[in-house]
């Protein structure tokens, strides 16, 4: 597969906080990072190190102290697997969401990384949204072991050179949903009650810590929500539940190794297997696919998303 690395479209200096560890918190740490791009130039640096198979450890998050605003309960959730307030005609018959409509959610306003919890009074979580009228692409995120505070710092950071300056993100900490899923599920009902998303553009990225919870919410239980799933720095996997013929639409995935190259073969060759489509290089190869905590290969994954859509 052909090596190549994200190029941003301005000169931009990124000063990352990554976090590294496994699925057990006990086993982090911090170490800063800098990485300076340039227009039209690779992002380079990060050392390269390997993880061995389903013991990674967190990756790519964060710059420092960021938004933060007290906890405060948002709008009315939506039931687990239903729409709300879908409009448009479905060009895909029987998906689920329809297709070519949107959420109609209402109320939840600008936030630069404020924290929120779920309506129904379990999930916490952060939020990123832009001010103005939707329908908008959305991000369901895990955090790795820095946790959900330093992986919004790095998504606010970074929203702008990676083409993601207009999407809505809500941001779980992936240790502390380690491998829950569901709560992804009632994050994204909530969000979508609240904004007016994209039917066709929500997206998911899950970050090391956060892998069992986002293979799970994105090739099982809301499978046909997401248009394309990336999962990064992964120490774990999982086939999907469903093929593309079943789901009625190809989603997009990839997966960044960070060094656990097998499980990230893994992953991508059930999405293959499940009629997924999956543009080279899949699993992600170019700079920092070595090394676990990687902020070239963070940045990649973000740079992949927009454009993406399920028709």
């Amino acid at each position: 597969m052909q090596r190549h690395g994200g190029s941003l479209s301005a000169s931009v200096t990124l000063c990352l906080v990554l976090a590294c560890g496994g699925e057990e918190p006990a086993s982090g740490g911090t170490a800063p990072w800098t990485t300076t791009a340039t227009s039209s130039a690779e992002v380079s640096g990060g050392s390269e190190g390997a993880a061995s198979s389903g013991s990674g450890s967190d990756g790519g998050e964060g710059s420092s102290a960021g938004v933060e605003a007290s906890s405060s309960d948002s709008g009315p959730t939506a039931e687990a697997g239903s729409s709300v307030g879908d409009s448009g005609d479905d060009p895909l018959p029987g998906l689920d969401p329809p297709a070519g409509g949107s959420s109609g959610g209402a109320g939840g306003g600008a936030a630069a990384g404020e924290s929120r919890v779920t309506a129904d009074g379990g999930i916490d979580y952060r939020i990123i949204a832009p001010g103005g009228a939707g329908p908008l692409p959305l991000m369901i995120v895990y955090s790795g072991t820095e946790g959900g505070g330093t992986m919004t710092n790095n998504l606010l950071q970074i929203a702008d050179v990676t083409g993601t300056g207009d999407f809505v993100f809500a941001v779980l900490d992936g240790v502390q949903y380690n491998g829950d899923g569901q709560a992804g599920e009632r994050v994204l009902d909530q969000v979508r009650a609240d904004y007016d998303i994209d039917n066709d553009r929500t997206y998911l990225l899950s970050e090391s810590a956060g892998t069992s919870a986002g293979l799970e919410l994105g090739l099982s239980l809301r499978q046909s929500y997401f248009a394309a799933y990336w999962a990064n720095d992964v120490n774990s996997q999982r086939q999907p539940s469903l093929d593309a013929a079943a789901l009625g639409f190809a989603p997009f995935g990839n997966a960044g190794p960070g060094g656990d190259f097998a499980d990230a073969e893994a992953i991508v060759a059930g999405m293959d297997a499940a009629g997924y489509r999956t543009p080279e290089p899949s699993p992600y190869d170019g700079p920092g696919a070595g090394s676990h905590g990687d902020p070239n290969q963070f940045v990649a994954a973000l740079q992949w998303f927009p454009g993406k859509t399920r028709q």
